[in-house]
C-alpha cells in the first residue's frame, strides 16, 4: 500500500529510489531473497522511510509499474487513430520498458501488469472497444479481449527474449486480431 501522500515531494523521492533500489536488485536476485533491508540499504534510506511509503516490496513495482502506465497514457498527444496505430504505440512504448517488464514477469509478478492493462482497455483505451463493439453486452468482452491480447503478447516476447522487433509484434497482433493467421476473415 502506498502512503496517501502523493504529492510530498520527499515522499516521490523516496519512492523513486526505493523503486530503482529494487529494480536493481531483481537484475541479480530473485524477489524472495531479497529482505527490505538490502532495499533500503541499496537505495540509501531507512527501514522507516520504506514502511512510511511502502507495506511490502510488491507495492513497490506495483508503485513503478503505476508511474509507468501514467507516463505512456500522458505521452499520447491524443488516441491513436486505429487499433494498429495503438498497437504500434503500445508495443513502442514497452520495448522500452523490457528490463523492468522482465523483472517483473521473472518473478511472478504478472498479475500486476495484466490489472493494470486490464484498467487501460477499460477505460483509456475503450474508444478501441466500442468502435468495432455490436452491442453493449459485447463492449466488456472486446476490451479484456484487447487487454488480454496485448499483455500475453508482451509476457510471451519476454519469454522468447525479446527476439522479435517491435514491428514484428505489431504486425502479430494486427494479424490475430484480424483473424488472419486462423482463418483470414476480417472482423
Amino acid at each position: 500500500m502506498i502512503n496517501k501522500n502523493a504529492t510530498n515531494p520527499a515522499a516521490l523521492r523516496s519512492r523513486k529510489a526505493l523503486a530503482t533500489a529494487l529494480v536493481s536488485l531483481l537484475l541479480n536476485h530473485p524477489l524472495k531473497d531479497i529482505k527490505i533491508e538490502d532495499i533500503t540499504r541499496t537505495a540509501g534510506l531507512s527501514r522507516q522511510t520504506f514502511y512510511t511509503n511502502f507495506s511490502q516490496k510488491e507495492d513497490i513495482l506495483e508503485h513503478a509499474l503505476n508511474e509507468l502506465f501514467l507516463m505512456f497514457t500522458g505521452s499520447l498527444q491524443s488516441l491513436p487513430e486505429t487499433i494498429n496505430k495503438m498497437l504500434a504505440v503500445y508495443f513502442e512504448f514497452w520495448s522500452g520498458h523490457k528490463k523492468f517488464l522482465s523483472v517483473l514477469f521473472d518473478n511472478q509478478l504478472s498479475y500486476i501488469f495484466a490489472a493494470n492493462n486490464m484498467y487501460l482497455f477499460k477505460n483509456e483505451f475503450s474508444f478501441y472497444a466500442k468502435n468495432v463493439s455490436n452491442s453493449q453486452e459485447e463492449l466488456p468482452y472486446l476490451e479484456d479481449y484487447l487487454a488480454g491480447l496485448t499483455f500475453h503478447m508482451l509476457r510471451t516476447w519476454q519469454q522468447n527474449d525479446w527476439n522479435e522487433d517491435t514491428e514484428m509484434i505489431v504486425q502479430i497482433a494486427c494479424r490475430l486480431l484480424k483473424g488472419d493467421i486462423f482463418n483470414g476473415k476480417e472482423l
